[in-house]
């Protein structure tokens, strides 16, 4: 028989601020100074925290409507958040200042980095990913299209090459960069509303 193991007591961590329900909850990769959460939030106001305190560290000002999306990339230096007022927008997370806003015809519910945090995903309510090149802020997106409604989470893989999405369709979709195209799909009986990655990004 297995050994009886001791019950665990944890006092969980209670972050106050927040004004409205809580959407959304992001953490970084372990960074030189620790990692950090970002939450996402209806009130508007997405906040950044100490990871392993809860400790408040900033808040992002400058969406209009509910923030629905929020992420970091791998280092904690950058922030992307995704809005009910058709905008996604990318910050500095060390000083807090806006330094993109890209402006969408619906809703905004998810953002991801990717791995070398040049470009940005986003998902939502127009029913389409986006891809949009950092560097290039001013540049057309990369579309692309299929979902037949509402994307709740897309998620760059690690290697670069693929994206992987969800939502109201009931469906798990994985897109080919390169082609803009779909590759596989694989249908549920229910809508899905978020994803995860393995720990080393592959599926």
């Amino acid at each position: 028989p297995l050994p009886k193991m001791a019950a665990i007591r944890q006092t969980p961590l209670t972050c106050s601020g927040h004004t409205r329900p809580v959407v959304k909850l992001a953490f970084s990769r372990l960074t030189p100074y620790g990692y950090f959460l970002i939450s996402a939030c209806k009130d508007g106001k997405p906040m950044l925290r100490q990871g392993d305190t809860g400790d408040w560290i900033g808040t992002f000002l400058g969406h209009k409507g509910a923030v629905w999306g929020a992420t970091l990339n791998d280092d904690a230096t950058r922030a992307a958040t995704g809005a009910a007022d058709f905008t996604a927008k990318v910050w500095d997370a060390v000083s807090g200042e806006e330094t993109a806003t890209f402006s969408h015809k619906h809703i905004v519910k998810s953002v991801d980095f990717s791995k070398d945090s040049n470009y940005l995903l986003t998902g939502g309510n127009e029913k389409l990913l986006k891809i949009f090149d950092l560097n290039k802020p001013d540049a057309d997106p990369d579309v692309f299209t299929g979902h037949t409604n509402y994307v709740k989470d897309a998620l760059f893989l690690h290697d670069g090459k693929r994206l992987v999405s969800c939502g109201d369709d009931k469906t798990v979709r994985m897109w080919d960069i390169t082609s803009q195209s779909e590759v596989q799909k694989l249908e549920f009986d229910s809508i899905v509303t978020d994803m995860s990655l393995t720990k080393d990004g592959s599926v």
